[in-house]
């Protein structure tokens, strides 16, 4: 398999990772909120969550299982414009992890830093952005590679 076959490979994985945590933020959104460590915003000790945060979670777990489903359709069926979308969803994942550095450089007095969702948003971003970085020649035009 080519470096590039291998890195859409990956990216499709990263997507379906993608997609899962949007399918257990939408099912179960306040379950969700504690694996992506925002239990403790605006939550007491043993509370529920509220309304509106349930359709939060839920607008951003549709969000997520859409955004992912489609890059991973695209990188599929047509690789150069689903490594663009890869590459877009990347910078999303990047933007996550640098707004948790943010946050963790900021507000460390007042909350716990979640070293491993750090770890894991840039893991994914890295992932999602190997196909824009190694162009291929997968696309076949007039019955030549491209």
């Amino acid at each position: 398999m080519s470096s590039y076959g291998l890195s859409l490979v990956l990216a499709v994985i990263a997507c379906v990772i993608g997609g899962v945590l949007g399918g257990l933020t939408l099912t179960r959104p306040g379950a969700a909120r504690g694996l992506a460590g925002w239990a403790s915003l605006d939550l007491a000790e043993g509370a529920a969550p509220s309304v509106d945060a349930l359709t939060q979670g839920r607008a951003f777990g549709g969000l997520l299982i859409l955004s992912h489903a489609t890059t991973a359709l695209f990188l599929g069926y047509q690789p150069s414009v689903g490594a663009a979308m890869a590459f877009a969803l990347a910078m999303a994942w990047f933007g996550a992890a640098l707004g948790r550095a943010v946050s963790a450089l900021v507000d460390r007095a007042r909350t716990r830093v979640n070293f491993g969702s750090l770890a894991f948003e840039v893991m994914i971003a890295v992932t999602l952005s190997l196909p824009f970085f190694n162009p291929g020649r997968l696309v076949i035009m007039g019955g030549k590679l491209v």
